[in-house]
Protein backbone atom coordinates (compact mmCIF):
# COMPACT_ATOMS: atom_id res chain seq x y z
CA UNK A 1 0.00 0.00 0.00
CA UNK A 2 1.50 3.51 -1.13
CA UNK A 3 0.74 6.70 1.30
CA UNK A 4 1.17 9.99 0.02
CA UNK A 5 3.71 11.76 2.14
CA UNK A 6 2.69 15.45 2.96
CA UNK A 7 5.48 17.78 4.07
CA UNK A 8 4.27 21.21 6.04
CA UNK A 9 5.93 23.72 8.12
CA UNK A 10 4.66 24.17 11.88
CA UNK A 11 6.20 27.25 12.59
CA UNK A 12 8.54 27.72 10.39
CA UNK A 13 9.98 23.72 11.13
CA UNK A 14 9.69 21.19 8.97
CA UNK A 15 6.67 18.04 9.82
CA UNK A 16 6.18 15.11 7.76
CA UNK A 17 3.13 13.13 7.23
CA UNK A 18 2.12 9.77 6.01
CA UNK A 19 -0.65 10.96 4.59
CA UNK A 20 -3.30 14.26 4.61
CA UNK A 21 -4.34 14.77 8.46
CA UNK A 22 -6.74 17.21 9.69
CA UNK A 23 -6.01 20.45 11.55
CA UNK A 24 -7.84 18.96 14.89
CA UNK A 25 -5.94 15.97 14.79
CA UNK A 26 -2.75 17.84 14.43
CA UNK A 27 -3.14 19.92 17.10
CA UNK A 28 -4.24 17.10 19.27
CA UNK A 29 -1.36 15.14 18.57
CA UNK A 30 0.93 17.94 19.45
CA UNK A 31 -0.99 18.57 22.89
CA UNK A 32 -2.11 22.35 21.46
CA UNK A 33 -5.43 23.03 23.32
CA UNK A 34 -7.49 24.20 20.34
CA UNK A 35 -9.55 26.61 23.13
CA UNK A 36 -6.03 28.21 23.79
CA UNK A 37 -4.65 28.74 20.32
CA UNK A 38 -4.90 30.96 17.23
CA UNK A 39 -4.15 28.97 14.11
CA UNK A 40 -2.94 30.93 10.63
CA UNK A 41 -2.82 28.08 7.63
CA UNK A 42 -0.72 29.87 4.54
CA UNK A 43 -1.32 33.62 6.02
CA UNK A 44 -5.33 32.94 7.01
CA UNK A 45 -6.34 32.61 10.09
CA UNK A 46 -8.69 30.24 11.05
CA UNK A 47 -11.80 29.92 13.29
CA UNK A 48 -11.71 26.84 15.92
CA UNK A 49 -14.69 25.72 14.31
CA UNK A 50 -12.61 24.96 11.20
CA UNK A 51 -10.44 22.83 12.70
CA UNK A 52 -12.27 19.71 12.31
CA UNK A 53 -12.74 20.32 8.56
CA UNK A 54 -10.09 21.49 7.68
CA UNK A 55 -6.74 19.21 5.60
CA UNK A 56 -3.22 19.76 5.64
CA UNK A 57 -1.60 19.75 2.03
CA UNK A 58 1.78 19.21 0.95
CA UNK A 59 3.88 22.68 1.34
CA UNK A 60 1.32 23.99 3.91
CA UNK A 61 2.38 26.91 6.63
CA UNK A 62 0.95 26.53 9.59
CA UNK A 63 1.57 29.12 12.57
CA UNK A 64 0.59 28.32 16.05
CA UNK A 65 -0.31 30.54 18.31
CA UNK A 66 -0.37 29.85 22.29
CA UNK A 67 -2.90 32.40 23.63
CA UNK A 68 -1.90 32.94 27.34
CA UNK A 69 -4.47 34.82 30.23
CA UNK A 70 -2.86 37.38 32.48
CA UNK A 71 -4.07 39.60 34.68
Amino acid sequence: MMHNNINIQINGEPFNCAEPISLQFLLDYLDFNPEYVAVELNDTLLPEPLFQSTYLNDQDKLEVITIVGGG
